[in-house]
């Protein structure tokens, strides 16, 4: 069964947690919250339960260009990788955050995860969740070899 939703708006990267040496405590954003909380709100209705198990997710972050860009620039940027910040694997933590408790029970659960940064004429972000299929210990070998060459 695999899942997928979108989360409207400019892709958002988890924030830094901050410290409150008064209260000698961390806390989290509110703009981390608020997300999170967004991204609950949407995942909640694909996900009767948490998945069980190892979980594979794909995450695709598009970014539309800058209004103050040439047309020319803009058109050299479409449907190509976005390099710039945020940082792929803070976006990647503040999904994966929001989906703690609704797709699964603790982001630990990921064993596999693809994301992707890049220009488009949409801002989004798309979420694709699905169970990972448990590989025996000769699926694993066999992976291994393929991978790091057979010995």
């Amino acid at each position: 069964m695999r899942v997928t939703f979108t989360i409207p708006g400019r892709p958002f990267a988890k924030q830094r947690h901050r410290v409150s040496f008064k209260q000698r405590r961390t806390f989290n954003t509110a703009a981390n919250e608020s997300f999170e909380r967004t991204v609950g709100e949407i995942a909640v209705q694909h996900f009767p339960c948490p998945i069980k198990g190892p979980v594979r997710v794909e995450i695709v972050a598009t970014f539309v260009p800058a209004k103050s860009w040439s047309k020319k620039k803009r058109a050299e940027h479409l449907h190509r990788p976005h390099c710039q910040k945020p940082d792929v694997d803070n976006v990647a933590k503040a999904i994966c955050d929001g989906l703690n408790r609704i797709a699964w029970a603790d982001d630990s659960q990921i064993a596999e995860m693809s994301v992707r940064k890049g220009w488009g004429i949409r801002e989004e972000t798309v979420v694709h969740v699905e169970p990972l299929v448990a590989l025996d210990s000769c699926d694993y070998r066999a992976l291994r070899d393929r991978l790091v060459g057979g010995e």
